[in-house]
Parts: C-alpha cells; sequence; structure tokens
C-alpha cells in the first residue's frame, strides 16, 4: 500500500505511539521535541530518513532509531539512519540547518 507524499499526520500517530512529539515541521524535515534527532520525508511517502543532532550522546543515537524502526516497519514505512545534522546561528538571528549525510543523497 502506497502511503501519501510526506504523511505528517502518521509519522505524528507512530512518534506518540512510543512517547515522542513533534515540535515543528517544516517542508520535509519532521522536528522532534528535544531534538535529539529529526526525520526527513524521501521522495517517496514511504521512504523516512533519520539524522541524529550531533550534540545527541553516541550511544543514545543507535538507541533511538532502534526504538523507531519496529514502528516504522508496522506504519509501512522504510526508515532510513542517513547520519547528523547540526543547528547553528546564522545571519539575523536565524537558524541554519546543515544535513551530515553518511548515505547517497540520492535516495
Amino acid at each position: 500500500m502506497a502511503l501519501q507524499y510526506r504523511p505528517l499526520g502518521r509519522v505524528k500517530e507512530m512518534l506518540e505511539q512510543i512517547g515522542l512529539e513533534v515540535s515543528y515541521a517544516y517542508e520535509d524535515l519532521v522536528f522532534i521535541k528535544n531534538n535529539q534527532f529529526l526525520l526527513q520525508f524521501g521522495k517517496v511517502g514511504e521512504l523516512l530518513f533519520f539524522y541524529t543532532n550531533e550534540d545527541t550522546a553516541e550511544a543514545d543515537a543507535p538507541q533511538l532509531f532502534a526504538t523507531i524502526l519496529p514502528m516504522a516497519n508496522t506504519q509501512g514505512f522504510t526508515l532510513i539512519h542517513r547520519g547528523q545534522y547540526r543547528i547553528s546561528e546564522g545571519e539575523n538571528e536565524n537558524l541554519s540547518l546543515e544535513l551530515l549525510q553518511d548515505t547517497d543523497p540520492e535516495e
């Protein structure tokens, strides 16, 4: 069964079922409360990319991914660990987001 393009409602429900809360969504990005990780929608609704915050403890990243993976699979998503991300202060008090990818960005 194909999922709609960027199914934010399904992602929010999935995360709530495991005790996580979406704090903000912008275009293809879904930010999670406390910024330990974020999700990025792929080119099709079934693809979700997982990025951990570079400030998240190294031991916590695999645990977060392992917690979300089974629920994502149950909901019809393919969850792929893509790498880390960095948030920094940009110009004019704006925030700048940099995705530090481990894998091919064309997926």
